[in-house]
């Protein structure tokens, strides 16, 4: 049975295929980023915003994110289990971290667990749990010297609450306008306003989250395209088709067959 944590580094991350990170997806679990080398952007709820060196970026189970992942960048992500009692944030933050005691200690628990993942020793479920609370005082601590919620300004809330929405409905087959009735707002500004916070339109942050559950759908299942296509709300699976095949270059049965490395999404 496969442990509630995991740390890899971003170097085996990097070889996967670039889609599994670099389009707009969530997971079921809290990701905690370490970078200590290199730059690049991250978004998380349709607010772009960028990284360096000893940079934690933290987010919450079933929230939208991609990963800029530059092939200079160096560090470690960590998978939290879904338990409400090590007390993570509930909102996601980036923060730098500047006191090197400090980055020293996060680098520390991150070996330890890869230590206990390691061996089968006894007790390591109970080992796992003590560090995995190690790591969330840090954060606490960390939160409480500097304001490490990602900044917001009026037009970033919009952007993260269409996310959360996004991430919630992206099945059902609602358009661009559908969301922007439930926010009180018109698709234009919704539009605008993603622009501004993410670089790309509210209909390019739908698709994009639609074809990245599609490809997972195609290469980690052996599901028929049509089931795919009626599961994410798609009027039928030819309307499917022409939109996979435009965003990615190949139809669903072709993208299918290539290899990691010949998989891409055109994100944004």
């Amino acid at each position: 049975m496969p442990s509630a944590y995991a740390v890899t580094p971003l170097a085996r991350l990097r070889a996967r295929a670039e889609w599994r990170y670099g389009t707009l997806h969530s997971k079921p679990h809290a990701q905690l980023y370490w970078f200590t080398r290199g730059q690049g952007r991250f978004t998380i709820g349709a607010v772009t915003r960028g990284y360096g060196p000893n940079t934690a970026v933290f987010i919450p189970a079933r929230v939208m994110m991609s990963l800029d992942l530059s092939p200079q960048a160096q560090g470690v992500l960590v998978k939290l289990p879904m338990d409400p009692t090590l007390g993570l944030p509930g909102n996601p933050f980036h923060i730098r971290v500047a006191m090197v005691e400090a980055q020293s200690a996060l680098s520390g628990y991150f070996d330890m667990i890869e230590r206990e993942l390691a061996g089968f020793e006894t007790a390591r479920d109970h080992a796992l749990r003590a560090w995995g609370l190690l790591i969330s005082v840090w954060i606490a601590r960390q939160l409480a010297r500097q304001d490490g919620s990602i900044l917001r300004d009026r037009t970033h809330v919009l952007a993260e609450k269409y996310a959360a929405l996004l991430e919630q409905d992206f099945r059902s087959g609602q358009g661009v306008s559908d969301y922007a009735e439930t926010l009180g707002v018109t698709p234009t500004h919704l539009s605008r306003v993603c622009r501004e916070a993410a670089g790309r339109a509210a209909l390019a942050i739908l698709q994009e989250r639609l074809m990245h559950e599609a490809c997972t759908q195609l290469v980690d299942t052996d599901r028929p395209a049509r089931e795919i296509a009626e599961e994410l709300g798609f009027s039928s699976a030819a309307y499917f088709t022409r939109s996979f095949a435009n965003l990615t270059g190949r139809t669903p049965s072709e993208f299918r067959r290539l290899s990691p490395s010949q998989q891409a999404i055109k994100a944004g």
